[in-house]
């Protein structure tokens, strides 16, 4: 190897530009520590992936300045994307319809638990928002690979190949591997996969096609091929054009190339209509339902698929990474401005289970989303060809079964439960209770002020302008949040702020700018004093008549120096 042609010295070094280790970057450009963020590749995607942009992770980029409105509009309409159907073939007959506007008590309660609902926008398309976010965007380097690191002082030196196979050494206090599945990081720290490794395999085939005419009155985000022939799964990026066709195989026909030919009729025959079409890239995948033994060495953290790696039913693979970033960025810094550093041990103890959980639903999906298939199975030889779909279409009985089915898979379209509802146990957290029971906890949120839960959403006015509680919150820093004066508060968080912490003081109601706008404050947050770390979640109650002086020895004692 040739002598490294440059020498970098940076806070953080990031191991990956998927949206993961964009957005890490854009929060770490929030609490002012520097990085560099390397990928192999020589762009951002080109192609669709993850589609599904959750409340949450919606919450997290308004909060550091990424407009969840802007998202939205660079996604699909919701005429197109409230809608998922079962078919023979994608232009061909329905055999049973999810609508995601079914219920609409189910609908006004997901309203009113997030300022930003769910959404859908393509991976590559959320990737460009993020990278054109980003103040620094001058500290990615494309098409560098990372080769490993050595421990020096009291970091680490990286070695990272560029595009000529130049080497570049890269000094940092951390490294942050948002590197994907097959995460060299991961291998690099000794972690291992845990979970079943080949649930299903696909070839992915990414087209352009504009199918608008030929679904009119079809729209749908995702069409489920049934029929055995041509069994896959279509994603409506964007129905006038953009197009990802998921086919399913058996894993012995995955072969090195992958025979392009035989996939392209079957792509043709799964549309079910002469369409034109130009296939952009064909790939296979494995779907997983695994979790990372550890998430962490030493002053090395796994973020993203580089630490769990879920089936895509439920679309909350890349949000779970999301809330990673957010859940570790603030603890680096706080670190860095002399907090003790036993903070980073909550990241694993914090985000871990979370994955796990999120992981186990997941897979649960996958296989509910079996029953469906059954009912399709008039004849019970364990194949769904179209004299099976002739049959069901012709009988009401069949096609009653079908849609009682599909309508059995609700939690695989909402697990707003999970999204928002996750409550974190650790040494960052002083708990006192435990948060309310949902009878559905996958699909229906609770709000709790329980420490250890994210802060629930309500609105307050200021003069005329609706604000939410979420926006309360500045990243980076401790916020109370008071609905009452309370004795001694104010000069506490000066004194915080005089030694040095970041804290914020919010107060809601008489004498203050900040009125609730509805009855839903008053029910959550009455006589309540909460200290809320960065990330929006509850790190304490405290008793309204001495929260002064609860507040110091809370925060020297979950963040001492």
């Amino acid at each position: 190897m040739s002598k490294p042609t440059e020498d970098i010295t940076t806070d953080v070094l990031i191991v990956g530009a998927g949206p993961v280790g964009l957005l890490t970057a854009r929060l770490l450009e929030q609490v002012g520590l520097d990085y560099v963020l390397m990928e192999r590749r020589p762009t951002l995607h080109k192609a669709p992936q993850a589609h599904v942009i959750s409340s949450r992770s919606l919450e997290i980029c308004r909060s550091i300045g990424i407009s969840d409105k802007l998202i939205r509009l660079a996604g699909p309409s919701l005429t197109d994307s409230m809608h998922v159907r079962w078919v023979d073939r994608l232009v061909g007959r329905d055999l049973g319809v999810f609508s995601m506007a079914s219920d609409p008590k189910i609908i006004q309660y997901m309203l009113s638990s997030s300022p930003t609902p769910t959404c859908n926008l393509s991976q590559d398309r959320f990737e460009q928002l993020l990278y054109d976010h980003l103040a620094q965007p001058a500290n990615i380097r494309f098409e560098h690979t990372w080769q490993g690191c050595e421990s020096f002082d009291d970091g680490y030196v990286s070695t990272l190949n560029g595009p000529q196979g130049d080497p570049l050494l890269v000094k940092s206090r951390y490294i942050i591997g948002a590197d994907g599945a097959g995460s060299a990081v991961r291998s690099a720290i000794g972690a291992k996969m845990e979970g079943p490794d080949n649930i299903q395999t696909y070839v992915n085939i990414h087209f352009s096609a504009d199918l608008r005419d030929a679904l009119k009155g079809r729209e749908g985000l995702l069409y489920w091929v049934m029929e055995e022939e041509c069994e896959g799964i279509f994603i409506a990026h964007d129905i006038d054009s953009n197009w990802i066709f998921m086919k399913t195989v058996d894993a012995d026909e995955i072969l090195n190339p992958i025979n392009e030919e035989k996939f392209a009729a079957l792509l043709r025959k799964a549309i079910g209509a002469d369409i034109d079409l130009t296939i952009h890239s064909m790939n296979s995948w494995r779907m997983t339902a695994q979790v990372s033994d550890s998430y962490r060495s030493e002053q090395i953290f796994l973020v993203g698929d580089a630490a769990h790696r879920f089936p895509p039913t439920g679309g909350i693979g890349m949000n779970t990474g999301i809330q990673d970033a957010h859940n570790l960025v603030w603890k680096i810094a706080m670190v860095e401005r002399s907090i003790n550093p036993a903070l980073l041990a909550t990241y694993e103890a914090e985000r871990k289970p979370v994955a796990e959980v999120n992981s186990a639903q997941s897979l649960s999906n996958a296989m509910k989303m079996s029953e469906v298939g059954k009912t399709l199975d008039t004849n019970g030889d364990n194949k769904i060809s179209m004299s099976d779909l002739d049959v069901v279409m012709a009988d009401q009985k069949h096609r009653t079964n079908v849609q009682e089915a599909i309508d059995r898979q609700s939690a695989h379209f909402n697990m707003s439960g999970l999204d928002l509802g996750f409550c974190y146990t650790s040494t960052a957290v002083i708990v006192d209770g435990a948060p309310p029971e949902s009878d559905n906890p996958v699909s229906k949120y609770l709000p709790s002020t329980t420490p250890g839960a994210r802060m629930p959403h309500a609105w307050l006015k200021s003069d005329d302008t609706l604000v939410s509680t979420l926006d309360l919150l500045n990243y980076g820093h401790l916020t109370v949040l008071a609905t009452s004066p309370s004795s001694g508060l104010e000069a506490a968080v000066s004194r915080l702020l005089e030694a040095g912490y970041l804290i914020d003081l919010a107060t809601i109601g008489a004498d203050t700018t900040l009125q609730p706008a509805d009855s839903t404050f008053a029910a959550l947050f009455t006589d309540q004093v909460l200290l809320l770390r960065p990330d929006g979640h509850i790190a304490a109650r405290l008793s309204n008549a001495n929260a002064g002086v609860e507040l110091e020895n809370v925060v020297d004692r979950l963040f001492p120096a």
